[in-house]
């Protein structure tokens, strides 16, 4: 079993990567990822589901909440040292994550911790 997480450890794991609270997709990622953990065991598919639930959330439409996203994690990306971004992945990144890649690093490392890899 894993840990209950909530927006605050979300939050916390962004800005450990080198997200910034003032990027609109900060919000929009924070709330995904809570939607998913709440909800483990259940597909909660991105373009069906989550952009969808995320745009509904906070008034706007899907493609600005995939959009910000992709902002907030080009943002982490463009970080010279991607050290913490990999630590969270658990591999060595050769190339920026998609949008779907990146959430499911964030749950994955919610819920079951850093990965050890020798």
């Amino acid at each position: 079993m894993y840990k209950q997480t909530g927006t605050q450890d979300v939050a916390k794991l962004l800005r450990s990567i080198g997200a910034s609270g003032r990027l609109v997709g900060f919000n929009y990622i924070v709330f995904i990822v809570n939607k998913i953990l709440q909800s483990p065991g259940e597909h909660y598919w991105l373009t069906k589901c989550a952009y969808p639930d995320a745009a509904k959330h906070f008034g706007v439409k899907p493609a600005s909440v995939e959009h910000a996203i992709r902002t907030v994690i080009a943002s982490c990306w463009d970080r010279h040292d991607h050290s913490d971004i990999n630590r969270v992945a658990g591999i060595q990144l050769e190339k920026i994550p998609t949008n779907s890649e990146f959430i499911d690093i964030l749950v994955a490392y919610l819920r079951y911790g850093a990965y050890e890899r020798s």
